[in-house]
């Protein structure tokens, strides 16, 4: 075996029960872990040299994150064996998980190439919350959870954009009713967007709410939509995990009775 193989191997055989794959990934989980939980830590009023230890362990981590990232482009071929070596390369870089990746990468650098401290650069330092996400790469069922939205991802799309529909009209119908009836809390389309997003949404913090007879009306109406309207994705969901378990039955043959058919349920030891 070639070492590319083998690098492909601990990279992505933690699935098939591959031993230095699992400890591999368990050991990219605890850094992943111990970095978002230092990025917590540096928040707090602490000493100079322990912020100094945190900031030594960071770049450990990101070395190894880095190293990670390039070995995983560079074995990309094998995963993706139907493509010529530069679209496979390509192809994996602009999957979710791997621009996660990068995401959670390139601030720390970029932190030393723009060393100059501004509001932008501790805002881009956030971003590497992000790698609690890389943790998706080594659990099975987390990748189970992504599977699922990635077979949906059509299906969830248009349901949110049915339900951004519908919050605009909200948002512009409730500010035509109340805005003559109180201009300092609807004062413009926005401030009627945010009504609708918490009311849709059932959140309801009661900072905006209608005071007219029509607006109460609308408001009834619109809350009565959104109690189907938000249960609409988590029924794609549910649909989505029940058709990723019969696939999975269907490629191990892990049938819960043997004894009948899975798509007729006849007996088949008759």
């Amino acid at each position: 075996m070639s070492i590319k193989n083998r690098v492909y191997r601990i990279l992505h055989g933690h699935r098939k029960n591959y031993i230095p794959s699992i400890i591999f990934s368990w050991s990219i989980i605890f850094l992943v872990v111990t970095d978002v939980f230092t990025t917590i830590i540096e928040t707090l009023p602490l000493k100079e040299q322990v912020l100094l230890s945190f900031h030594v362990l960071e770049i450990f981590t990101i070395i190894i994150f880095t190293v990670e990232y390039i070995l995983r482009i560079w074995t990309a071929d094998l995963l993706h064996s139907e493509e010529n070596p530069l679209s496979a390369r390509l192809k994996y870089a602009f999957t979710l998980m791997m621009i996660i990746d990068i995401m959670s990468i390139v601030p720390f650098y970029l932190h030393f190439i723009f060393p100059i401290k501004i509001d932008i650069f501790r805002v881009i330092r956030i971003l590497r919350i992000f790698r609690l996400i890389k943790i998706n790469h080594y659990v099975t069922a987390l990748a189970h959870v992504m599977d699922v939205l990635k077979r949906k991802a059509l299906q969830l799309l248009i349901s949110t954009f049915i339900i951004f529909t519908l919050m605009t009209v909200a948002s512009v119908l409730m500010y035509t009713v109340e805005h003559d009836a109180q201009p300092e809390v609807f004062e413009n389309a926005l401030s009627g967007l945010w009504w609708a997003v918490t009311t849709l949404s059932t959140i309801g913090y009661g900072d905006i709410y209608p005071v007219t007879a029509l607006g109460k009306v609308l408001g009834t109406i619109f809350s009565l939509f959104s109690i189907a309207l938000i249960a609409i994705p988590t029924g794609i969901i549910s649909a989505g995990f029940i058709e990723e378990d019969e696939d999975d039955e269907e490629i191990t043959g892990n049938h819960k009775d043997k004894r009948f058919c899975p798509y007729c349920g006849e007996n088949i030891e008759k």
